[in-house]
């Protein structure tokens, strides 16, 4: 805590500032609106010394000129990866903490606290429907105390069958591996599929070495010696990384199976041994949705949109104050005339994961109309981040893509997306397509990217689902459409109407300015106030 003559200490955290995506955004906008970014301090916003909590390296200029913030004012302070009860103790040196991580679940102790909803996922909202119904049933017999490793950056979604399952690092993984005394991890090391073997260094937060251990394609059983600790411990497994080949460019370390933690004291007889055998060999029986302990910890609960809102009341029970996204409609200009383009911009996800952006569908979508005649002189930008993972679903898009007038880029520098957002006519989007009422964390939670194509002249032609009605008045500022075929009817309509299309391209701007940055600070500013976040 700052003694009473020193500007108060305020930290904002997030595990994956290495993404800057909009969340990160979201999150480094608190932080620049906390620091005093860009404006002196008042009465009513006095001066906090600000950092931005992370694992591992940050450049915060970097991030910055990335998510177009201003983080001068900002320092960054990274932490060891070693769970979040060793997390919640940092919490104690700040006067205000702010949780901005997707999927949290960090009982902070700092005095005033706020939790920045993303979506109030259920941690098994991808499990299968027996594993779904074994957690909800169980899981609160397995919320013990001894502590658990935790996956932290580095690791690939898990993989294999029934008999194995299995997941691949990439050249440096971390473990939070808990506080304890006879602690030692037990795994099956294996390299399936890989050109020749490779040396694992398994290291500790600070770089020492543990073991060194040459892993070849069969999994073979291997045991790693900690020692006790009082507090939690940061394990790197670092070592060379191959790609498994063209359709396929994620570049894969080794592959972790059966992971778990023996030697932990086990008091409390027979019954509770095999509670804790069972939580260790099989740990997603500890994920238990209905634990929401947590939230009690936290001053506030802020919700991205009213959509998040609405879940966070019906499933957290707890009341949200929304803090819509900052868009950064400032730096959009609407060119004065602009391209028969319709752009889309999401990262490539392969449906099923994450926020699908439907990229695959809405190309299929456009050459359907471009072939039938609809959109005479049109074209297509396909515009989005793309990790390696994905680069198999990259390829589907683009075979999709052969031979119509669409470009796709993934990857693309900012500059190159702003330009885009500022030329074209047409903005498409689809997330939440195809995905049933039981999934609705798999849609746009606010619609970032569609508040930022209207600042820049487009007209939004975007699925009528969760945060985009907060965004679209349809026929005012743009249309919503509920199946394909009403899509491509909309979409012609604009395209072949430059009247109606000024008129919306007009309102859509104006729209805009409701959700830019400086609307941003106002309202955290009132959220601030009323929650006495920084009394």
């Amino acid at each position: 805590m700052s003694p009473d003559n020193s500007p108060r200490r305020a930290a904002v955290y997030n595990r994956f500032w290495h993404s800057q995506g909009g969340g990160e955004r979201h999150a480094g906008m608190i932080a620049e609106v906390l620091s005093g970014a860009g404006a002196a301090p008042t009465a009513d916003a006095p001066p906090v010394a600000v950092e931005l909590i992370g694992h591992g390296p940050v450049d915060v200029d970097e991030l910055g000129a990335h998510l177009g913030l201003d983080l001068s004012r900002c320092t960054y302070r990274d932490v060891p990866d070693a769970g979040e009860l060793d997390l919640a103790e940092i919490t104690c040196d700040y006067d205000l903490w702010i949780t901005g991580s997707y999927m949290s679940r960090l009982a902070p102790k700092a005095a005033h606290s706020a939790y920045l909803c993303f979506f109030p996922t259920p941690f098994d909202h991808d499990f299968e429907p027996w594993r779904r119904w074994i957690v909800r049933n169980t899981a609160s017999r397995f919320q013990l105390d001894n502590g658990f490793i935790g996956y932290g950056l580095g690791w690939y979604p898990p993989e294999g069958g029934r008999r194995r399952r299995w997941t691949w690092t990439t050249e440096d993984a971390v473990l939070s591996v808990p506080a304890g005394e006879n602690r030692r991890i037990r795994m099956d090391l294996g390299r399936p599929g890989a050109p020749s073997p490779t040396i694992l260094r398994i290291e500790d937060g600070d770089g020492t070495l543990l073991r060194e251990i040459s892993v070849g394609n069969e999994f073979g059983a291997v045991d790693i010696e900690l020692g006790p600790s009082e507090r939690g411990t940061e394990v790197h497994f670092r070592s060379d990384t191959f790609s498994p080949g063209t359709s396929d460019r994620r570049r894969l370390g080794v592959a972790v199976s059966k992971l778990r933690m023996t030697g932990m004291t086990s008091d409390g007889g027979a019954g509770r041994r095999v509670m804790v055998y069972l939580a260790i060999r099989y740990p997603w029986l500890r994920n238990d949705p209905f634990d929401l302990k947590f939230l009690d910890s936290y001053t506030a609960v802020l919700a991205n949109s009213e959509y998040t809102r609405g879940y966070i009341k019906d499933w957290w029970k707890r009341d949200a104050q929304v803090l819509f996204p900052p868009i950064a409609t400032e730096k959009l200009h609407p060119a004065p005339a602009r391209d028969r383009l319709i752009l889309t911009v999401g990262r490539f996800f392969s449906p099923g994961l994450g926020h699908a952006k439907r990229q695959l569908e809405m190309v299929t979508w456009f050459g359907e109309m471009h072939r039938a005649g609809l959109l005479d002189g049109w074209r297509m930008a396909v515009v989005g981040g793309c990790e390696k993972s994905q680069q198999p679903y990259l390829q589907q898009v683009e075979a999709a893509a052969a031979g119509l007038p669409v470009e796709i880029h993934p990857n693309a520098p900012r500059a190159v997306v702003e330009k885009l957002l500022s030329n074209a006519s047409i903005f498409w989007s689809a997330t939440g397509y195809a995905e049933g009422e039981n999934r609705p964390w798999a849609a746009e939670h606010f619609g970032m990217t569609t508040v930022e194509a209207m600042a820049g002249g487009c007209v939004p032609v975007v699925i009528d689902k969760a945060g985009q009605k907060e965004i679209i008045t349809p026929g005012v500022d743009g249309y919503r459409w509920q199946s394909p075929e009403q899509l491509k009817e909309l979409t012609a309509r604009v395209a072949n109407d430059e009247t109606l299309r000024a008129r919306l391209s007009e309102a859509a701007v104006a729209r805009s300015a409701a959700f830019s940055d400086a609307a941003f600070a106002g309202r955290w500013q009132r959220i601030a106030s009323a929650s006495h976040l920084l009394d």
